[in-house]
């Protein structure tokens, strides 16, 4: 989001998963029985600090979300940041029935514990006002005497400006241990979730999980 918030996106998409690797590697932990959420969080920090420093991007009014899974074969470790989100399809044959379940947070700066750390930067929560003055669409996130920056989410990385009122680039980690129900995930930004629901997904992903099992087919039917 933002002017730049393309260039953001490639950043990250470049760095992130690069540093997440190494710094597993060379702590020495075992995914599947370790915590790594102390690795994973520091990592993320860490990219944030490297994006806001370099001069070749401006991120003071541009920003990315950003949500990712480290998958295992009995274990998806999810970090979360901002308002992208994993879904689960899952198949209870008994019921014939399938079911989509989020397996991350939206962050909203009208979260209770997203809304007392903004406040406590110096912050404001509210809707923009249209031209007569009238609040509309959802909360979002300002300096605490000015217009801008506006932020709809509570956390990002880049959006410097934001940053400085307490949005935040620490990732919601979470795990989840698979079961003989689970079929497929699906990660996608709030491009996705704007409009389709987690059953929407489930619909359309599902014919094409059943038939061939294409993630590439899934993804492109979904946009």
């Amino acid at each position: 989001h933002g002017a730049v918030g393309q260039e953001i996106s490639n950043f990250l998409k470049e760095n992130l998963p690069i540093d997440l690797n190494h710094a597993l590697r060379n702590g020495k932990k075992d995914i599947l029985n370790d915590d790594i959420s102390d690795i994973i969080t520091k990592i993320f920090i860490q990219v944030n600090n490297k994006l806001i420093s370099n001069e070749m991007i401006n991120s003071v009014l541009s920003g990315s979300t950003c949500v990712s899974a480290i998958y295992t074969p009995i274990k998806l470790i999810t970090a979360n940041v901002g308002d992208s989100r994993i879904i689960l399809g899952k198949y209870y044959q008994n019921l014939n029935k399938w079911l989509s379940i989020d397996l991350t947070r939206d962050h909203k700066p009208s979260l209770p514990e997203e809304e007392k750390r903004i406040l406590e930067k110096g912050g404001r929560i509210e809707p923009m006002k249209d031209e007569d003055n009238t609040f509309i669409g959802p909360p979002r996130v300002w300096l605490k005497e000015q217009d801008y920056p506006g932020l709809a989410m509570s956390r990002s990385f880049g959006d410097r400006l934001a940053h400085s009122v307490g949005v935040s680039e620490e990732p919601e980690i979470k795990e989840y241990f698979f079961s003989k129900e689970d079929k497929f995930f699906v990660v996608a930004s709030d491009g996705i979730w704007e409009y389709l629901h987690g059953d929407d997904c489930i619909k359309i992903v599902r014919p094409l999980y059943e038939e061939n099992k294409d993630c590439e087919e899934a993804a492109l039917a979904l946009v």
